[in-house]
């Protein structure tokens, strides 16, 4: 049976963002309906994307599964040192702010996503 699932992904910790990305990218090729939403540190991520962890960048928005990062998060949270968002706009990213400013996932709730945060 195919699922729905969104990856939330709240960390910028190398192995747990990668991982998430990874197992991502592996339900999509097993034809799963998966999305990754960054948010909180996790926009943070958008500094960082060389090596492995571009790669799995790259092939995640290759797949279409980036839906987008928190506007608010990638603004940097009231701390203008952390803002992305000139980062996630390159990338091609949305900025999601349907909570407040925030990202919110209803949707993907109301749309039956499970949810999987990192």
């Amino acid at each position: 049976m195919k699922r729905k699932i969104l990856f939330l992904v709240f960390t910028n910790e190398p192995c747990r963002r990668n991982h998430a990305f990874l197992y991502a990218i592996d339900l999509a090729r097993h034809g799963h309906d998966v999305r990754l939403l960054l948010e909180g540190e996790g926009v943070q991520c958008l500094r960082e994307r060389e090596e492995r962890f571009g790669e799995l960048f790259e092939e995640a928005r290759g797949l279409g599964l980036l839906v987008g990062v928190c506007k608010a998060a990638s603004a940097g949270c009231s701390d203008a040192s952390r803002d992305v968002t000139r980062l996630a706009e390159e990338s091609g990213l949305a900025l999601v702010a349907t909570l407040d400013g925030h990202a919110g996932i209803a949707e993907f709730v109301e749309e039956g996503y499970e949810v999987i945060t990192f």
